[in-house]
């Protein structure tokens, strides 16, 4: 029988999770520091004025030393934050990148930060965390529809930020999900017209 799309996503979850669960320390840090090597090359990156980004929960990619420097440089960088009505807003890191734990036990700015405006988003550069990536821009969350609401407007660029071994065939695709426009990993940059690494 047949499994059903949604019974497929959670065992795909289930799998990837692990994997990416199953990183040693030293292994996170080098691909960690080749992923923000990466990232920082890019043409994308180094144009954008807003980068809206994530903390990571100890288990993805780290991006903080990146989002300091990029804020040193005066660039705008926004995490997403809970509200209260459950829904999610980009919100304004401060210089300390003070961060307290949100919903989910998430790290998040703070109630007092200040929140970025749509106006600012449309044309930021978008790093965004997930469990499995393909090389046609297809990304798998957690289930929750999180960055689906948050990028339903974004007009900027979306990059996946992921370790290699989150790689899987053709990921099934809903109406509502956003493509990534590429996906940065340790080892290469995929851009999704492309469909083919670039080392």
């Amino acid at each position: 029988m047949a499994l059903s799309r949604q019974s497929e996503k959670q065992l795909l979850r289930k799998e990837k999770l692990h994997e990416r669960c199953s990183l040693d320390a030293r292994q996170r840090a080098l691909a960690d520091h080749a992923i923000l090597e990466r990232l920082e090359a890019l043409p994308e990156y180094r144009a954008a004025k807003v980068i809206a980004a994530y903390a990571s929960d100890g288990t993805e990619p780290d991006l903080m030393p990146l989002l300091k420097r990029a804020a040193s440089e005066g660039k705008t960088v926004c995490l997403p934050r809970c509200r209260r009505d459950l829904c999610y807003e980009m919100a304004a890191a401060d210089g300390a990148f003070s961060l307290v734990e949100g919903k989910w036990k998430m790290p998040e700015p703070p109630p007092c930060a200040g929140t970025v405006p749509d106006s600012e988003l449309k044309s930021a550069l978008w790093l965004v965390p997930g469990v499995a990536f393909d090389e046609n821009g297809g990304r798998l969350g957690r289930g929750k529809g999180i960055y689906d609401r948050l990028l339903e407007h974004a007009a900027g660029i979306v990059a996946g930020i992921f370790y290699e071994c989150q790689k899987t065939a053709a990921l099934p695709v809903e109406p509502h999900d956003r493509p990534l426009d590429l996906v940065v990993t340790e080892r290469a940059v995929y851009r999704r017209k492309q469909q083919k690494p670039c080392a």
